[in-house]
């Protein structure tokens, strides 16, 4: 009974952290729609800028280039690779459902329209040239926190070693470098970076909660 009620405990937790994100997600993506620039968003550009060296702007650089289109559905293929050749189908499966964060991205920043810091120069065109002009949310942040965040859950369920505890920790530092690296570049504000965190989370949330049900109905 005890751990029962523990559970229960644990259970209205998440829920309600997860009703919190959900409401902290509406209201940033209220606000990107209506302002243009937030309070804190020019000050946290100025704050990373203040920290251009030759090696940060290469760190910040590299971080970036990750994810870009090409590169994402790459990282996208291997980690299928990875958990297909161990015959882990369901795995693969939804490791490619982590791009649906792209789709998601692509979805909120026409609906949003919020133009970014700078003009964009990135080679584009069409359908891509017309959302790569919107800011709100960074596509780079929602497909890293959505693909790294549910690879590390992945590896942490199904791998052991050493190895597992240096993926979940290049996946976890890779997370956290994507939202200062976007800012940094100029290409978002901190706003839409702080939305994408938590958008990003909560997406992430839906996919566990999808792949724990498959495991459980025996997919």
């Amino acid at each position: 009974m005890a751990l029962e009620g523990a559970l229960n405990s644990v259970n209205r937790n998440i829920a309600i952290a997860f009703v919190l994100l959900l409401l902290l997600a509406l209201l940033l993506t209220y606000a990107a729609a209506r302002f243009p620039v937030l309070p804190f968003d020019s000050k946290s550009y100025e704050e990373l800028q203040e920290q251009a060296s030759p090696l940060f702007d290469g760190l910040m650089r590299g971080v970036s280039a990750l994810g870009e289109l090409a590169i994402a559905m790459t990282l996208t293929a291997i980690a299928m690779l990875i958990f297909a050749i161990r015959r882990q189908w369901l795995e693969a499966v939804f490791m490619l459902a982590t791009t649906s964060s792209v789709l998601l991205a692509f979805v909120l920043k026409e609906l949003i329209h919020r133009t970014r810091p700078f003009p964009v120069t990135e080679n584009a065109s069409g359908f891509l040239q017309s959302i790569n002009q919107y800011s709100y949310p960074s596509g780079h942040v929602l497909f890293f926190v959505v693909f790294f965040g549910f690879f590390a859950y992945l590896v942490w369920i199904h791998f052991v070693g050493r190895a597992r505890v240096i993926v979940i920790a290049i996946c976890g530092a890779l997370i956290v470098l994507i939202g200062p690296s976007r800012i940094f570049l100029g290409v978002h504000w901190a706003s839409d970076v702080l939305g994408s965190y938590i958008i990003g989370t909560i997406w992430l949330f839906v996919l566990t909660l999808a792949y724990q049900w498959a495991i459980r109905s025996k997919i």
